[in-house]
């Protein structure tokens, strides 16, 4: 870094020394230090990106432009002058641009690359510690008869563990190939009971607001309602005694919406960022997986998962699931899988 911006300053007063030494009339002299400018302009860009190129671009216009300025020019002479500095300006925002979308584009690419290997990592944790956890419960088993603090201690740690486990799961386990269409409603409703069990003991209330006209969505076996789960439990979790959790469904285009829509504290602005982040959560008994994995998995679908705030209180997390695909269709598929008479 150092040694890159001492180059530069050597060039760019290099440079600037032969403009404003020179005296000559000789006109190829004059273009010749127009375009030596161009080196620290363009290494500038190309080192740093869009922001110091255009820095360095209005530096490069006021050594090079400043001194013409007491030139006597013949007619049409500044408009040179002028004509050259929008040059300068264009190559460094072009240089700087393309700089800058290339840097995204590798850091994209090495989150997804990163995302990938801890998917492996956390699939080969997840086998150890349940070798783990069965050879501590069969050595608990052993011990069931003796009422001690010691056992107690054991039962909750091997508690702890396999919380984990779900955790890791939800990240680690790979999207099936086969991919059904279901009527989203239907898995909504077949889920309501839970629901309103697990509110009921915090005084809230589940309201459901489906689409009267059915949602067939594309749905693997597991994971669109492991991902409604978690959204309704995280709303429940932050939502006030006495207030109400709306479960929304509606058809829009190629797609079903399925939002979450509670009255709790919301998520601050400062975490926003971080709210589809593997690891983060802001529970003290979370892991920070089911948001994240939950994106990734609707997203391999081609749909999404995505959050807003309200105005006064509150979120909206909102599932956007791909409708039905006739070559998919549940109906049509357990038909296949009859064995034929």
């Amino acid at each position: 870094m150092i040694v890159k911006k001492t180059t530069l300053s050597l060039l760019i007063g290099f440079i600037t020394a032969i403009h404003v030494l020179y005296h000559g009339s000789e006109p190829g002299f004059h273009v010749l230090h127009q375009q030596l400018f161009f080196i620290p302009l363009i290494l500038s860009s190309f080192w740093f990106g869009l922001r110091t190129g255009t820095v360095i671009a209005t530096i490069i216009s006021l050594l090079y432009g400043f001194p013409m300025v007491f030139v006597n020019h013949e007619a049409g002479g500044h408009l040179i002058v002028i004509t050259q500095i929008c040059l300068y300006f264009f190559v460094a925002l072009l240089i700087g641009w393309l700089t800058d979308r290339q840097r995204k584009q590798q850091s994209k690419l090495f989150q997804n690359a990163r995302s990938t290997a801890l998917g492996k990592a956390a699939s080969a944790l997840s086998f150890e510690v349940q070798d783990i956890v069965r050879q501590i419960e069969s050595i608990q088993h052993v011990r069931a008869e003796e009422s001690s603090s010691e056992n107690d201690e054991m039962i909750y740690e091997i508690d702890r563990l396999k919380r984990l486990l779900e955790a890791l799961n939800k990240f680690s386990k790979p999207l099936g190939k086969l991919t059904l269409s279901h009527n989203l409603n239907e898995l909504i409703l077949e889920r309501l009971p839970t629901y309103h069990q697990s509110a009921a003991s915090k005084g809230i209330k589940i309201v459901p607001d489906l689409d009267k006209n059915g949602c067939p969505s594309m749905v693997t076996t597991e994971s669109i309602p492991n991902i409604i789960d978690a959204l309704v439990d995280n709303a429940i979790d932050f939502s006030e005694r006495g207030r109400a959790i709306f479960l929304r469904s509606k058809r829009q285009g190629d797609f079903c919406i399925f939002e979450v829509e509670d009255f709790g504290s919301g998520v601050s602005k400062e975490h926003e960022d971080k709210l589809f982040t593997a690891f983060f959560t802001t529970k003290t008994d979370g892991y920070g997986l089911s948001l994240s994995s939950g994106r990734k998995t609707l997203r391999n679908l081609g749909g999404d998962l995505s959050y807003r705030s309200k105005e006064n209180t509150g979120a909206i997390f909102r599932m956007k699931i791909p409708r039905e695909n006739s070559e998919e269709n549940i109906q049509e598929y357990t038909k296949s899988a009859l064995p034929k008479s």
